[in-house]
């Protein structure tokens, strides 16, 4: 049954070896798994802002076409009405994608800025020595 030529513990050394160099694999796999995950973008979670938009988008849509379709309007003017709307809402969005490069300082509501006071006005000739070489001193003669 033992057909093994090396003893019980050579075999048990070997299989130890085998054991731990599959470990240091799955160990280094482990670390580039979580390199990949590091580098992935972080998942954010979508603001209440945006879910209300996209939610009175849709039932504008859905608004519009329960109207038309109530309404017994022809099928040319149902179409007609559903892709204006749609377009609506799709310059909508893309206004509201555009919205996150317009700074801050363009919009309505604005957080109140500390106001800044000028500093005292400097005369030029006081500034600067420099200046005052080439600064008349007096106004110029009339012709």
């Amino acid at each position: 049954m033992n057909e093994w030529p090396a003893s019980e513990h050579a075999r048990r050394a070997m299989q130890l070896e085998a054991t731990m160099r599959v470990l240091d694999t799955v160990d280094e796999l482990r670390r580039e798994v979580d390199a990949l995950r590091a580098e992935l973008p972080a998942r954010r979670s979508v603001p209440v802002g945006v879910l209300l938009r996209v939610t009175a988008e849709a039932g504008v849509l859905v608004a519009v076409a329960v109207v038309a379709g109530a309404g017994g309007f022809r099928p040319l003017l149902t179409v007609a009405l559903m892709a204006a709307t749609l377009a609506c809402v799709v310059s909508s969005e893309w206004l509201a994608s555009r919205s996150a490069y317009v700074p801050r300082s363009f919009g309505f509501a604005q957080a109140a800025r500390p106001v800044v006071a000028d500093p005292p006005p400097e005369s030029p000739l006081e500034s600067d020595a420099w200046e005052r070489g080439f600064l008349p001193e007096s106004e110029p003669a009339r012709l």
